[in-house]
């Protein structure tokens, strides 16, 4: 969780050098306020999952939980991480990204946020 916690900050920080141009877009293009939607929401979803599963397991660590406890934390976080991941793949991908010239930092964006899908596809297997 905290690998795919570092991996969803770097990306996010990249992606925020490109909010201010984003947004400009956005006010002119149905396209781009939909993509730009779009990153916000499956750069959140993944974080909020991965925040979630970290809570979890550290909580589980240091609390003593019944069986009931444990099964509902894994379900829980089973759940929040495929969601997620199913989320994050669906936009994140070369299907919908595309590499774009000059633009160093937001093609990192994109490779670390395929990266973070399978952090979340292995998280939720982990569970």
């Amino acid at each position: 969780s905290t690998y795919g916690l570092y991996l969803s900050y770097h990306n996010i920080t990249r992606l925020q050098q490109y909010e201010e141009q984003s947004e400009k877009a956005a006010e002119w293009s149905n396209t781009a306020a939909e993509r730009l939607h779009k990153t916000r929401t499956t750069q959140t979803s993944g974080t909020i999952s991965l925040l979630v599963s970290l809570v979890t397991a550290l909580t589980l660590l240091f609390r003593s939980t019944g069986k009931i406890g444990l099964v509902s934390a894994a379900l829980l976080n089973v759940v929040a991480l495929f969601a997620s991941r199913t989320h994050m793949a669906n936009f994140w991908n070369e299907k919908n990204q595309t590499k774009v010239p000059f633009m160093q930092k937001f093609n990192e964006a994109i490779k670390g946020s395929e990266a973070v899908v399978g952090v979340l596809g292995l998280l939720s297997f982990a569970w």
